[in-house]
């Protein structure tokens, strides 16, 4: 087995993972195993320190985009003048 389908398997349990936690987090990480898997494609070689370089980036950058897409309304303190609990 290549290297890259093992990042490919990695990224397809993340996202999966992702399914039963619905935090956004794992969906960024395993974007972040699908660009490490077409790295390795493209190079044909495992280098740690370039796919450990890939895989933080590219997490990074999906995590924030995808919090900043997908925010609801509920994540934000609302705060209410007329407050049925307020005494």
């Amino acid at each position: 087995m290549e290297y890259y389908q093992i990042a490919i398997i990695v990224g397809i349990v993340l996202i999966i993972l992702e399914m039963v936690t619905l935090t956004f987090i794992f969906l960024g990480l395993g974007f972040g195993a699908f660009a490490v898997s077409l790295v390795q494609f493209l190079f044909g070689d495992l280098s740690l320190g370039r796919d450990s370089v890939v895989f933080a980036l590219f997490s990074l950058i999906s995590i924030l985009i995808f919090r900043k897409l997908f925010k609801g309304n509920n994540d934000e303190k609302k705060l209410m003048e007329e407050d049925i609990n307020q005494y």
